[in-house]
């Protein structure tokens, strides 16, 4: 009952504060707790400040932003409504929009990939993916993978249209469609375009109410019902290793982010506090934000591991490191400043997210706008932390844990850190003490055994010495009373 009284009063208090964003995170007992801000807006672009290079006005009007990538230092933004990919430079000053209509035209995209030999764009109405170069010249097209699950004319009442939703490429220019109304999995092309297979597809759920019920219908009433789908994918990206990291519904509980192999095995590490499913309470009551659980639309992952997924029920940036952690969040819906189309928010309907440099940019499709995002300091010392402890360099990342703990003391992963840092130099009393108060209980169990047999050891010489003493003396005390024995034995004969 605290914690949930709690979690209402900072709510509560979290959103009555007009134009304050009031961090927070959880703790490993699931309170919520009051944490240093992680990211704050650095910059916003949307049709009122656009500009080219040379600072002159673009008359191009952003639509519904559904989307964004990045290559190189250019900013790739699906506008869905006005059926273009807007293209920045990293001045985020407009540079370009494709395609030209006298090539190709797009219908409702709704995604983009960009490797370094093409562009890709999920062109969800015109049935395909549409694939560019990067002087954006229209190239090919993927068009209905060769299944049974897809129409065969038509007229065909049973199969569904192909309709690629979201996309993600491979090193090897393997490419992943989150399509819909597809229950099977994401749909693995070859890099020619033929069809290859269906990857991890989600598992069916039902709740605890519907399994018991389901034991007194009949089999007849049972097909009157329907048929019990899989959760689809929402969305997904690729790491330089070619795992897939992919998003889901809240209904996955536990699995709303997985990181596929190439077998399709989920592979991600989940040794956080708890379950990464974005806030750890389903959030209800009379409070002044959307209720329900967190859905996930967007995810990114960097080059070590963390990862960073984006709710669009309270506009929250939910960051992770390879571990499972939740490092920190970031983001809301509501007052914060700023003003855009003369509203005074930061995300009305946040849609897609992606790391940029020292940055984190996200597309809006409400606001119609793209929100430049920056780390702040603890941010940036935490980042940095987890890069060195990814990287096996624990005393760098020892020094820098402590450095957060400066911004926040109440940041238990630093004192984690720093007894795994301690561990690792033999110092195990004061590892214990960090790894106690960092809530870990597995490497706090390792720095006991180690200090407990340490300790043994200091004093197993003596005790092994006094043991050698003690049978010595019983050794020699016997040989002297059978001495005597024998003594006594001649006198009497």
């Amino acid at each position: 009952m605290r914690k949930f009284i709690s979690l209402g009063l900072f709510i509560i208090l979290l959103f009555s504060l007009p134009r304050v964003s009031a961090a927070y995170n959880y703790s490993p007992l699931m309170d919520v707790i009051a944490s240093a801000e992680a990211l704050i807006v650095n910059q916003v672009v949307d049709s009122s400040n656009l500009v080219d290079s040379n600072n002159d006005s673009i008359e191009y009007k952003f639509g519904t932003l559904v989307d964004v990538a990045t290559f190189n230092d250019d900013i790739y933004i699906v506008d869905s409504s006005n059926n273009k990919i807007v293209v920045l430079d990293e001045n985020f000053h407009f540079k370009a929009t494709f395609p030209d209509p006298s090539e190709a035209t797009l219908n409702a995209p709704r995604g983009i990939f960009i490797t370094k030999n093409y562009i890709y764009v999920a062109d969800t109405n015109n049935l395909r993916v549409a694939i560019f170069d990067h002087d954006y010249n229209y190239v090919r097209e993927i068009t209905q993978p060769d299944d049974p699950t897809f129409k065969s004319s038509p007229e065909d009442v049973d199969g569904y249209d192909f309709k690629p939703l979201k996309i993600a490429v491979d090193r090897n220019e393997r490419v992943y469609v989150v399509a819909d109304q597809i229950f099977e999995g994401i749909i693995d092309f070859n890099p020619d375009g033929t069809f290859s297979r269906y990857v991890g597809a989600n598992t069916v759920t039902i709740s605890a109410w519907e399994a018991f019920w389901l034991l007194f219908t009949s089999e007849e009433q049972r097909k009157a019902q329907g048929y019990r789908f899989a959760t689809t994918f929402v969305n997904l990206n690729v790491d330089e290793e070619g795992h897939l990291y992919t998003v889901s519904s809240s209904r996955e509980g536990n699995q709303v982010i997985k990181k596929l192999n190439y077998k399709g095995k989920d592979v991600l590490i989940r040794n956080g506090y708890f379950p990464q499913i974005g806030d750890v309470y389903t959030i209800g009551g009379r409070v002044k934000v959307p209720t329900g659980s967190s859905e996930f639309v967007d995810i990114d992952v960097n080059d070590y591991g963390t990862y960073s997924v984006l709710d669009r029920t309270r506009g929250r940036i939910f960051t992770y490191d390879f571990e499972g952690n939740l490092l920190y969040i970031g983001g809301q819906l509501g007052n914060i400043g700023g003003v855009t189309d003369n509203q005074s928010s930061l995300f009305l309907q946040p849609e897609a997210l992606t790391y940029y440099k020292d940055k984190l940019l996200v597309v809006d499709s409400l606001n119609k706008n793209l929100v430049v995002m920056e780390y702040t300091e603890f941010a940036k010392l935490v980042n940095e932390a987890t890069y060195h402890y990814y990287h096996g360099d624990y005393d760098k990342a020892k020094e820098i844990w402590e450095e957060v703990l400066v911004h926040n003391t109440n940041y238990y992963l630093a004192y984690a850190g720093i007894g795994k840092s301690q561990i690792r130099h033999g110092n195990y009393k004061e590892a214990m003490e960090n790894l106690k108060i960092g809530y870990d209980d597995y490497n706090y169990s390792k720095a006991y055994k180690q200090y407990r047999y340490d300790r043994l050891m200091k004093v197993f010489p003596y005790v092994i010495g006094l043991s050698l003493v003690v049978l010595v003396y019983l050794f020699v005390k016997s040989i002297r009373n059978s001495l005597k024995l024998e003594r006594e034995d001649e006198k009497n004969e």
